[in-house]
Order: C-alpha cells, then structure tokens, then sequence
C-alpha cells in the first residue's frame, strides 16, 4: 500500500497543484536544482566571491546556463567579455589570509575564526587583555590585544543604559574606540561566526572568534592577518525572454549568485544563500522560455550583493537596460532553499494589492503555510528597484537549517523542504501579473 501510495504522489507530483498548464516533473525540476546549487557551491568556484576569481567562474556558468536554454542577452551599449554580462566596479575590504593561535594553540580559520569584515592588516602578538563587551574601552589596552564580547551584557540591558552607551552600541563604535586607546589587535568572541564585506578598514587586525574554541583563561595571542582595500570589476548576468504582445513592457525576475569566497582552506560556498536563488531564477527561466508571458521577462542574476547591493544599485540607478518606467514588477528571490514555516514578502506592505493576489494564489495551491509581508528594507537587491518607484518583492523561505554566511550553508546541509511548492508558486503569480 506505502508503494502505491508513493507512486501516486510522484506521478500527482508532475502535474499543477492547482492552476493552469502543468510546471513540469517535480523529480527532474529538483534533481536540475541540487545540481545547479552543487555547480555554484563547488571548490572551483571559490565561493563565488573575489579570491580566485570566483564570482566570474559563477557569472560565466549562469551565462552558459541562458544560452543553454536558449535565452537572448540584452541588447547591452556598454559591450562586455560576455554579451550577457553587465560590467561594474566593486570597492570593498578583501581578506586573503589569516593565521591565529590562542594560548598557543592554533585556531582553525573558517571553522573556529574568521576575520571581522572591518579588519585591517597586521601581525600582532603579546599579551590578552579581557575588555568584557568594549563598551568602557580605556588606555589599559595600550600596545596589547583586547578581547570583546558581542552583543549586549544582560546586566546593562535597560533603556536608561542603552541610552548611556548609545555612542558604543554598534561593534564598529567599540573596535573604533579601542584603537582610539591603542589596542594592537582585536578579538571578539561570538556564538556564531557570521562572515561580511564592507567598505572600510581599520589600521589593525580585528578577527572573530567562536567562543566554543576559546580557552577559559586567555593569556596570549599571535595574529597574522591580510585585508587590503581592493577595486575590482565584477558583474550581473542579464538575458531576457520577449513578451509575446505587450513588448514595451517589462518584469524582472532576479536573484543574486556571489557570495563570501575564501579564506585560507575555508570555502563559504553558499548553497542557501544564494546558490538556491540561483537555481530557482533558471529553473523559472526555462520553464518560461517554453511558456513566454505577454510581457518581456528580464532575469538578472546580480553581483555584488554581499558587498552593499552594488550590482543591483549599478543597474537600477545608473545603467538600467529597460526603462525603469515601463518596468512593472521586480520578484526578487534569496534564501530559496527551505519554506517549510512559509515565505516572506518585503515590500509586500508597499504593495497590498500584489500581496494580496501572491496570497490568494497561495491558498489556492497551498504552497506553503504562510506568507507573510514586511515593509521595503536594505536588504536584497529589489531595495533600489522599490525606492525608484517599481513595484516588486523580495521573497525569502522560512524554516529550515539556520546556516547563514558561515562554512556550514552547504549543498549536504539543504533541505529543499517547499522548493518545488515555491517555484509552483513564483510561476503562478508572474503569470497572474
């Protein structure tokens, strides 16, 4: 009976849960998902970030992946390597090496340490000195490396004192003022090691460090660490499928493929994030290649988004192919992997109507068990889209492993759990736009 009963779901499984023509063969939609996720995640990509060129690798691999299906690049002025390629300049705080021992006992990077976002360069070793979270930074720190702890002490939690430290509530404030008081290095101690980019340096080396991996009394420390600021040029990967009436419009469908990179021997390969945006931005694309809209569908796999949004910024506000006016929605899509607790809409308090039919739409196919709305926020790369007036949502699954811009975000570590639901659910509201 349990065989039986398999057979009918896998074969109901081809079929539309609820709407319209069918979106193909969920077995063979997913098995094309966790390859492209593994493609994007694997060691030759680098992480998909700025050592070894990695985010150029992923951009040729997801161009390669359009023409594949038969996609057309966009007539783009400003000629590139890659007809799908558009071209633009990163400046960001680049991390290439780090070596850090505690004790004198050897920590290991990506695991156990990584290198806080603002660091500068530098090779420090000496004495420890224990600072509690940095918020009362003085000149005891002088010529010696001072331990923080992030966060917020429970004993000051209270609005009065939040108010009294208010100039030190953010890490960069602490890291600033005790290099104000002459600290040679800094180590923050953490519950969870969570990599970044950013766009400035401090003149020291800064590293993170899990506090699992710290010894309970910490005497010494060496740190060898290399961070330079780096200009580079990276790029977003445009091709478009022409409407089959209203051609002078427009939907963009978008999702961004770079991720953290490496450091050392650690690679952050980003499967959920976003490895799994990726695949379900090709996954829609091939199935509307086969099932054109009357609408022109722009796919932009962007660049440069853990770096500050700078693909997307670059294409809404400086260089965008299509007129942003004619421009009717952007569905923007990162962190696709889980949806087992349901999906969120930013911007889906800008725009009720829109939010309304998603939901609809959702209740029809019960897809997955909620879907929520949240306001516009800095976030992923519809921010500039909704800011320049274009309606659209950035949607995120719920649920799930909670590995973020850490080693741990791995193909083996994905769920899946609501893919096929999901992309059933992005197809059936774009075509409902």
């Amino acid at each position: 009976m349990k065989t039986i009963l398999k057979l009918l779901i896998l074969v109901m499984s081809s079929f539309s849960i609820g709407m319209g023509q069918s979106v193909g063969d969920s077995t063979e939609i997913l098995a094309k998902a966790k390859k492209d996720v593994e493609l994007l995640c694997s060691e030759g990509l680098a992480g998909r970030g700025y050592i070894d060129e990695g985010h150029k690798k992923a951009a040729s691999f997801i161009a390669s992946r359009f023409e594949e299906m038969g996609l057309s690049p966009f007539d783009n002025p400003i000629k590139a390597t890659n007809p799908y390629f558009q071209n633009f300049i990163i400046d960001i705080n680049l991390a290439s090496k780090l070596e850090i021992s505690i004790n004198g006992k050897q920590v290991e990077v990506g695991k156990e340490a990584i290198v806080n976002k603002f660091s500068g360069s530098g090779q420090v070793s000496g004495k420890v000195i224990d600072m509690g979270h940095g918020l009362e930074p003085t000149d005891k720190v002088k010529g010696k490396i001072a331990l923080i702890r992030a966060g917020w002490p429970k004993k000051l939690d209270t609005k009065e004192k939040r108010k009294e430290f208010e100039q030190l509530s953010k890490t960069v404030d602490r890291i600033a003022a005790l290099i104000k008081n002459g600290a040679t290095g800094i180590i923050i101690k953490q519950e969870k090691l969570t990599a970044g980019f950013t766009r400035e340096q401090a003149p020291i080396p800064v590293v993170e460090v899990l506090n699992s991996a710290m010894p309970k009394k910490i005497k010494t420390a060496d740190i060898k660490l290399k961070s330079e600021m780096t200009r580079l040029q990276s790029q977003n990967v445009i091709a478009v499928i022409e409407g089959k009436s209203k051609t002078k419009e427009a939907i963009i469908v978008s999702a961004h493929y770079d991720h953290l990179g490496k450091l050392e021997n650690a690679i952050f390969t980003g499967a959920n994030d976003n490895a799994s945006g990726t695949s379900m931005l090709l996954s829609i694309a091939e199935y509307f290649q086969a099932n054109p809209l009357d609408y022109k569908l722009i796919f932009i796999a962007f660049g440069g988004e853990e770096t500050g949004l700078v693909g997307s910024n670059f294409y809404a506000n400086q260089n965008p192919l299509f007129p942003l006016a004619s421009t009717k929605f952007i569905l923007n899509l990162d962190l696709m992997g889980n949806g087992i607790k349901g999906i969120t809409a930013v911007g889906g308090k800008d725009y009720a109507e829109q939010f309304d039919l998603l939901k609809q739409i959702n209740e029809k196919l019960d897809a997955v068990p909620v879907v929520r709305a949240r306001p516009n926020a800095p976030n992923s790369d519809h921010f500039f889209f909704l800011k320049q007036g274009v309606p659209g949502f950035f949607i995120y699954t719920l649920g799930g492993p909670p590995h973020y811009h850490d080693v741990n975000d791995r193909p083996e570590n994905m769920e899946y759990s609501r893919y096929i639901n999901v992309r059933e659910l992005m197809i059936r509201f774009l075509e409902a736009l």
